[in-house]
């Protein structure tokens, strides 16, 4: 049942985010373990992650998208590390939170 959940939490959030290509028109498939912010605008994620909450009945106490955004990208000009302070938000976080009926993350 687990793997199920795992499939169809992955499934969703994909078709809910918009599709993300490389500059060769190549789709780029997102890893569970990916920051999605490095990929996805605020909004695209707080529409997403609505719809999952309701969709999954997950209890969303918990969720902001303030713990997540904004997120600082790296430049293509820049060698530094990024000094992010915000924390990565992932398909897997959501995985966990379906199996679990509410929000694992504060």
């Amino acid at each position: 049942m687990h793997a199920a959940i795992e499939d169809n939490v992955r499934i969703f959030i994909k078709n809910e985010l918009p599709l993300v290509t490389s500059l060769m028109m190549k789709k780029i498939d997102i890893d569970d373990n990916a920051p999605l912010q490095d990929l996805h605008e605020a909004d695209d994620v707080a529409e997403m992650a609505e719809k999952f909450f309701t969709f999954f009945k997950v209890n969303p106490a918990g969720f902001s998208l303030s713990s997540y955004y904004p997120w600082k990208v790296k430049s293509v000009f820049s060698r530094k590390a990024v000094n992010q302070h915000k924390i990565p938000l992932t398909i897997e976080m959501f995985i966990a939170s379906a199996k679990a009926g509410h929000w694992l993350y504060s």
